[in-house]
């Protein structure tokens, strides 16, 4: 028996004597029906054109709800080989699916050995073409939107999917997360007036308890997090709590380049290859060192041959940078202002805070290395590509130039300077003054004192020992002024003299 929107006028059958009609706003057929004055049961190829989209199913059972209604089933069950086709581009196959239109929800269960799925076609506020979507769980909960016209037609829309129990999302081809369970708020037509519009479009995901995570996948980015948010039609996702490995290489002809990372926030903007971390963070990569900074971070990727690479990291507030020379050699270096890495001039640029055009004694840059450690306004670090490795290579660092021994162990020694440079590879130290002023450098070891232009301290490979020299007018001893000066930025001169 084929059952059609002709209102079931199939007279001449008991079951259908006080069957409801259908109105204009729905159809349906099947090649089974029975009803009993309150259930309409359909089997075989069941297909029902409804106010929400058009429904499949092998079985089907439609109630009956108060008169007056404009559908006149209020609660629809379907069974097996279950397929809602959405209004819009969306689609969700079932086992079974629970419709209740008077409460508005509706509960989807997988058939068995299979999974509840949603796919749709995310369109961008931008424009561009679509992006895929599909959603998967082992349970799936609708909340519906209603809306009437003309007070005889109605329509629901979905507001959101609560998937729950292995939950997989696929986004954008390339983006996959997996979740214990996951709430997508559906972007909403714009003439539906019923439901907030905030946060339309958003998946949010959710890890199964305090002692798991979240994970995400893509292109080779691994990342864990405690919850996950997924911007669909801005492309952009937050995570809370993330920590994992991203896939991009420092430099384009390396096959594999990964930086391990951890932050309190993450936020990346898919269309900009930008990721901002917030708060505690902490990168790690083999060839930069390992990056600390407590306010905000920024790592900023680009695409060449179709492979992703590092392209900028740019820091704020308290940072810090370790890192290892070509000899080995640990070296640190501590801001408090901002730090940007140019990996196409492959240099970072470390500035201090200023107030009042100038910096601040305590806001200065520190920089340390095995036997000294320096304050100065501001530091540029290249770097040299030797063979497939990226290594630090000549540190400059200028104004105000504090340098001091912080070994215990051995003699101190002390300097003031407006200019430094420090070859990491020859060990060569140079200190410089602008004209008119004079590099003053106190070392106990020699009982030296240097003013001049320019202090030379180089490093003999051989004998392990590192020799000093002035250059242009040198002066052998400090004027008063100068001494004073040495004392005023070194209290501990003082106790040594």
């Amino acid at each position: 028996m084929n059952l059609l929107a002709t209102c079931l006028a199939l007279c001449a059958i008991p079951l259908a004597a006080n069957a409801p009609s259908i109105p204009d706003s729905g159809s349906l057929s099947s090649t089974d029906a029975s009803y009993d004055g309150n259930s309409l049961n359909l089997t075989g190829h069941v297909v029902l054109d409804h106010g929400l989209g058009k429904m499949t199913a092998e079985e089907a059972s439609l109630q009956r709800q108060e008169a007056g209604k404009d559908f006149p089933f209020s609660f629809i069950q379907l069974r097996k080989d279950v397929v809602l086709a959405l209004k819009s581009s969306a689609q969700i196959s079932c086992g079974s699916a629970d419709l209740d239109f008077t409460s508005l929800k509706g509960t989807l269960l997988p058939s068995e050995n299979g999974k509840v799925v949603y796919t749709d076609q995310i369109k961008k506020k931008k424009g561009g073409e679509a992006t895929a979507l599909q959603l998967s769980g082992q349970c799936v909960e609708l909340n519906f939107s209603k809306q009437s016209f003309d007070g005889k037609k109605t329509d629901y829309e979905i507001d959101n999917i609560l998937a729950k129990e292995d939950v997989v999302i696929d986004y954008a081809d390339n983006f996959q997360l997996l979740a214990h369970h996951a709430l997508y708020r559906k972007e909403l037509s714009r003439d539906n007036k019923t439901s907030k519009r905030e946060f339309q479009g958003v998946v949010t995901a959710y890890p199964k308890d305090e002692l798991s995570q979240c994970r995400l996948s893509h292109q080779g980015d691994e990342i864990f997090a405690d919850m996950v948010d997924i911007d669909l039609i801005n492309s952009k996702l937050s995570l809370l709590h993330p920590k994992g490995v991203l896939a991009a290489a420092v430099l384009p002809h390396l096959q594999n380049g990964e930086m391990h990372f951890k932050s309190d926030y993450l936020y990346w903007d898919q269309g900009k290859n930008l990721l901002t971390l917030k708060g505690n963070i902490a990168i790690d990569e083999a060839a930069l060192g390992t990056l600390h900074a407590q306010d905000e971070l920024q790592i900023t990727h680009t695409v060449v041959k179709g492979k992703h690479v590092l392209k900028g990291i740019q820091a704020q507030g308290p940072t810090s940078l370790n890192y290892k020379d070509a000899h080995n050699g640990s070296h640190k270096l501590i801001s408090y202002g901002s730090v940007h890495l140019d990996r196409d001039k492959l240099r970072a640029t470390i500035d201090s805070p200023e107030k009042d055009g100038a910096v601040p004694l305590d806001k200065q840059l520190f920089y340390q290395e095995e036997e000294i450690a320096i304050y100065a306004d501001s530091a540029s670090l290249e770097y040299s590509i030797a063979g497939d490795a990226l290594q630090p290579s000549l540190l400059t660092l200028k104004g105000n130039i504090r340098l001091f021994s912080h070994d215990p162990l051995k003699p101190p020694r002390f300097g003031t300077a407006d200019r430094l440079t420090y070859s990491l590879t020859t060990r060569t130290l140079i200190l410089s003054a602008n004209p008119g002023k004079k590099v003053l450098f106190w070392d106990e070891t020699q009982g030296m004192h240097l003013s001049a232009p320019e202090v030379h301290i180089t490093y003999d490979s051989e004998t392990k020992q590192q020799n000093v020299k002035g250059v242009g007018t040198v002066q052998f001893s400090f004027t008063p002024e100068e001494q004073n000066k040495l004392q005023q930025l070194f209290p501990q001169l003082k106790a040594l003299q």
